[in-house]
């Protein structure tokens, strides 16, 4: 092609010859964005989540806070209700109370059972704790709340109730152990006592001193 538009004059010129070889070339790569198929993501993740719901429900110990408690067999923990109780052969109920006490009421009462000034009052020789235990029981059973006096001090705080999170067992370990505590010299108290009062004083709300020197 001689002398075609654009080619300079007295040039024999073939444009499709001259890039003839760079047509023929392959196209530079280049990356590309492009959404994973919804077919593989649920191929990745269903596995996974499956596994994940699988583990849980086989390490969760019943999503109860005693699973793991050290010494406490499967056979104590039953698995229906917070109430029922399966009673070992040979048992320590201090022991078993300082393991319940100090899971749950020591970052309150403090290991040593001295409480918090201007929170929580002591249970260190207290004329609470060395007292009616059916009193004692049912604080820890159902709560309490408003102004209290112990050991002639006065106190205005509030104890949740731990009746649907403790067994009767575990109430009346508790209540041994602190009873036999830190200067203390109380009766034990028997799972039984704390049976009794859990059922005649079903869905009662938190106490106050009051309506527990009433009783």
């Amino acid at each position: 092609m001689k002398n075609t538009p654009g080619n300079e004059p007295g040039e024999d010129l073939n444009v499709r010859e001259v890039h003839g070889q760079i047509w023929r070339e392959n196209a530079e790569p280049h990356e590309l964005y492009q959404r994973i198929p919804w077919w593989l993501k649920h191929l990745i993740y269903a596995p996974l989540v499956i596994w994940g719901i699988w583990y849980l429900l086989i390490a969760s110990g019943g999503f109860r806070w005693d699973e793991y408690i050290e010494g406490v067999s499967a056979t104590q923990v039953p698995k229906e209700g917070p109430v029922a109780d399966a009673a070992p052969t040979e048992r320590d109920a201090v022991a078993e109370g300082e393991k319940v006490y100090n899971l749950v009421c020591s970052a309150c009462h403090q290991p040593d059972g001295k409480g918090l000034p201007g929170a929580f009052p002591p249970l260190a020789n207290s004329d609470w704790v060395q007292g009616d235990e059916n009193r004692l029981a049912l604080v820890v059973l159902h709560g309490l709340m408003g102004e209290i006096t112990v050991n002639g001090q006065p106190w205005n705080s509030a104890m949740p109730p731990q009746g649907a999170t403790l067994r009767d067992q575990q109430i009346a370990d508790v209540l041994t152990y602190i009873r036999a505590s830190w200067g203390n010299d109380a009766p034990p108290v028997e799972p039984e006592t704390v049976s009794a009062l859990r059922t005649e004083h079903e869905g009662r709300a938190p106490w106050t001193q009051a309506e527990l020197d009433s009783l």
